[in-house]
C-alpha cells in the first residue's frame, strides 16, 4: 500500500506532476487534519447518530450537545473525508463508509479510531525516542490502566475483519485438540479455529492488562468453554503442551531477533512432532525498495516496542534457526501488509 494525494483537478495534477506544489506540506498538515477529524467523528458520536438517519447539522448538534457551527463544520470536513455526504440538505454517512463507521456493523473500526487518541499521544514522542532510542514500550501500563483496554478492542476490531480468512488458510493436523495462542490478546483469531474445528481448545497466553480485557470479549462471544486466557509474559511463562497448533500473530516485531528466535524455541517445545505454527506479520520489503507505507509501520513498531518490522527473509531466518521449516506464505486480503507464514517443526 502506498500512501499519495489525490488531484482535485488538472492544475493541480500539472503542478504535482511538475512538483510545484511541496507534497511534504500536504502529506503534514492534510495528513494530520484528516487523521484528527476522522478521529473525533468517533469520539464524538457523529457515526453513531447518522447510522441512525440523515439529520441536519443543527439536529446532531443538539442530540450530541455540540455547538452548531463546530457541527457544521466537522460535518464539511468528514465530507471531505469522504465518509460523510450531503443530500437534500441533510447529512448521512457515505454508503461505502457504512460498514467501517455504522458501530452496530460486525465490520466496524470505531474502537480503533478512539485508540488513534492513544496513539496520537505516542507519536509526540517520537522525537525524544529518536534522539534516546528508547521507545514508549506500551506493554509497560499497569494492568487497570484504561488504554489496554483500548488497545485491545481495536485490536480485536481488526481481527474481526480478518479471522475467517486467515483462519481458513491455517491447516490444522488432523483430529488437532489443543491450540496455544502467544499474545493472542482477544483470543479471536483462536475462536474462528475453534468454530471451525469440532473439538479443538484454545489456550491465550498474554500480559495481565490485555488477558483482563480478551476474556470480556471471549465471554460476550460465549466462547470461554473453547477459548481459556491464560496471564503471563510470553517470554518466560511456562507453556504447557504438547499443542497441535501455535498461533505467533502480530508478536515478532515487539521484539528483538535474539528474542524471536529463543520464543520460537520455546514454541517448538511445546509443539507435537506435527504440529502447525502460523505466523502472523506486518512484514516490510528489502531495504532498498522504496515507496511503500511499510516502513511508517516500522516507526511505528521502534517508537511503541524499541522493535522493528522484519523482512520475510528475516522472518524465515527466525523460523529457521529455532527448528521450524516454512510450508507457505500468502497476503492477507482484510488488513493490507499483514502476512501468514505457515511453518512445521523440522
Amino acid at each position: 500500500m502506498r500512501l499519495g494525494l489525490k488531484a482535485d483537478n488538472l492544475l493541480e495534477r500539472v503542478a504535482d506532476f511538475l512538483n510545484l506544489a511541496p507534497q511534504p506540506l500536504a502529506h503534514a498538515f492534510f495528513g494530520m487534519m484528516a487523521s484528527r477529524t476522522l478521529m473525533a467523528g468517533a469520539r464524538l458520536g457523529v457515526y453513531a447518530a447518522l447510522a441512525d438517519g440523515a439529520a441536519t447539522a443543527e439536529a446532531l448538534a443538539a442530540r450530541l450537545k455540540t455547538s452548531t457551527e463546530g457541527m457544521r463544520a466537522l460535518l464539511e470536513a468528514l465530507i471531505a473525508c469522504e465518509v460523510v455526504e450531503l443530500h437534500r440538505g441533510r447529512f448521512r454517512l457515505a454508503p461505502r463508509a457504512r460498514r467501517w463507521l455504522d458501530p452496530r456493523s460486525p465490520q466496524a473500526i470505531t474502537a480503533f479510531l478512539e485508540f488513534n487518541y492513544a496513539q496520537w499521544d505516542w507519536w509526540g514522542q517520537l522525537e525524544n525516542a529518536v534522539k534516546s532510542g528508547q521507545s514508549v514500550d506500551i506493554h509497560q501500563f499497569a494492568p487497570d490502566d484504561p488504554r489496554w483496554r483500548d488497545y485491545i478492542q481495536a485490536m480485536y476490531q481488526l481481527a474481526r475483519l480478518a479471522s475467517p480468512e486467515v483462519a481458513a488458510a491455517i491447516p490444522l493436523p488432523r483430529g488437532a485438540r489443543h491450540l496455544l495462542d502467544l499474545g493472542g490478546a482477544h483470543g479471536w483469531y483462536a475462536a474462528e479455529l475453534c468454530r471451525m474445528h469440532r473439538g479443538l481448545k484454545a489456550t491465550v497466553v498474554d500480559l495481565e492488562g490485555s488477558v483482563r480485557v480478551g476474556r470480556d470479549i471471549i465471554a460476550q462471544a460465549g466462547m470461554s468453554h473453547r477459548v481459556t486466557h491464560k496471564e503471563g509474559d510470553v517470554l518466560h511463562a511456562e507453556l504447557g503442551g504438547p499443542y497441535d497448533a501455535a498461533l505467533l500473530f502480530q508478536v515478532m516485531h515487539h521484539l528483538t531477533p535474539a528474542q524471536n528466535v529463543a520464543l520460537l524455541r520455546r514454541v517448538r517445545g511445546a509443539m507435537a512432532s506435527r504440529g502447525t505454527l502460523a505466523v502472523l506479520e506486518y512484514l516490510r520489503e528489502e531495504r532498498d525498495t522504496q515507496g511503500t507505507s511499510a516502513p511508517l509501520i516500522g516507526l511505528h513498531y521502534f517508537l511503541t516496542s524499541g522493535a522493528a518490522s522484519y523482512t520475510p527473509a528475516e522472518v524465515e531466518g527466525f523460523l529457521d534457526d529455532a527448528g521450524f521449516k516454512v510450508q507457505s506464505t500468502r497476503p492477507i486480503r482484510h488488513l493490507p501488509l499483514q502476512t501468514l507464514i505457515i511453518a512445521q517443526p523440522e
